[in-house]
């Protein structure tokens, strides 16, 4: 019985070794990650503020006169030209007084002749003592009060005229005009508004800077040496910056041509404005915008993409990886460039190799499989 209870036992532990031997537990395979050396560039430091944009010219049509709004000459938010006729209020009226002031300068014209011939007579007959003296007088007076009369009569024509001009609202410049605030037939009164006109073939950009930010930037600007500093004044040049719904983004340059000389006590800010050209007229007053000026140069600057940074309670964070292992690493920031390429300004060398995607699932100390992805040539200093 003993015997046979061994037999069983050897044959077991046989069969048990056949299994383990031909059921090895192999290594698992090394789970590959995406890495890739950081770009190395030139890059320009701005300053972003929100600004808004204003027409170079902004001009309220309003009636001078009264009457009923007889035509409407334009279509609404089209160009017109300089002097075209917007606007026909009645002019029947104006035009009656045109021409009864034409007929009273008529009169006091006439008036004036005829004193200046009866005074000249007035001197014949007082020189042989026809007439007395007191009569010359009056004679002179009454040329006296003709002259004065023509030029009354000639202040009212012009006035009629005047008032005649304001039936007729012109275009004060080439641009744009909003739709009428006054439908045609209705009787207006002086001072009421009829549309407003916008010449906006170069937009003003407004926007406010913080004092204390202005002296630094610019101190900034006057230490590096760098395009900033040679173009002359810091800021010289603006971008302007206009995003859609869908975030997309434009760029119009623009010239700095204003600088407050006082900051805001209430405030602690500096008034500023640029001129952007609007040649396509797809910048409108109104309109909310970024303004981005440049103030300081940086020569090789390291980069990688923004979403290649982490963040956590000590602040920003990369993986690197050294000798196929994975090493945490703090970096300390600069600006994101416009391709969301974000400056490392330290803890970062151009010759080393960072995780570029999935930081939620690398861990530090991970021996991994790197997978090196091409730099762009075109970005790298030579």
């Amino acid at each position: 019985m003993k015997k046979l209870t061994f037999m069983l036992l050897s044959t077991m532990a046989m069969l048990l070794w056949s299994c383990s031997s031909t059921n090895e537990v192999k290594p698992l395979p090394l789970s590959q990650y995406s890495v890739a050396h950081p770009t190395v560039r030139d890059i320009q430091y701005q300053l972003e503020f929100p600004g808004y944009l204003q027409s170079e010219l902004v001009v309220d049509l309003i009636s001078r006169v009264e009457g009923y709004l007889m035509d409407v000459r334009f279509e609404a938010g089209k160009l017109v030209t300089k002097g075209d006729t917007l606007f026909v209020i009645e002019p029947r009226n104006y035009k009656n007084k045109v021409q009864q002031a034409e007929a009273q300068l008529l009169t006091s014209q006439a008036n004036l002749a005829l004193a200046q011939t009866t005074l000249a007579r007035m001197q014949d007959a007082y020189r042989s003592n026809a007439v007395s003296e007191i009569d010359l007088i009056e004679a002179s007076t009454n040329v006296d009060q003709c002259k004065a009369a023509v030029q009354s009569a000639q202040a009212q024509l012009e006035t009629a005229q005047t008032n005649l001009s304001y039936c007729y609202i012109l275009a004060p410049e080439s641009g744009r005009v909003t739709r009428s605030l006054v439908d045609k037939g209705n009787y207006i009164s002086p001072h009421t508004q009829l549309a407003t006109f916008y010449k906006d073939n170069q937009m003003y950009v407004y926007f406010s800077i913080e004092a204390s930010k202005l002296i630094w930037a610019q101190n900034e600007a006057k230490k590096s040496d760098s395009q900033v500093k040679k173009a002359g004044a810091p800021f010289s040049s603006v971008e302007v910056k206009l995003t859609d719904s869908q975030g997309n983004e434009q760029y119009y340059p623009g010239q700095l041509d204003y600088l407050s000389p006082s900051a805001d006590i209430s405030t602690g800010t500096v008034d500023m404005r640029a001129v952007v050209k609007n040649d396509k007229k797809d910048l409108n007053n109104g309109v909310y915008v970024k303004v981005t000026f440049p103030y300081k140069d940086v020569k090789d600057a390291v980069l990688i993409p923004e979403s290649s940074i982490g963040t956590d309670q000590s602040g920003r964070y990369i993986y690197i990886v050294e000798n196929d292992t994975v090493r945490y690493r703090s970096v300390q920031v600069g600006q994101l460039q416009r391709d969301n390429m974000r400056e490392i300004v330290k803890g970062l060398s151009a010759n080393e190799y960072y995780i570029t995607k999935a930081l939620t699932r690398v861990r530090n100390g991970q021996a991994i499989q790197p997978v090196v992805e091409p730099t762009d040539s075109t970005s790298v200093a030579q």
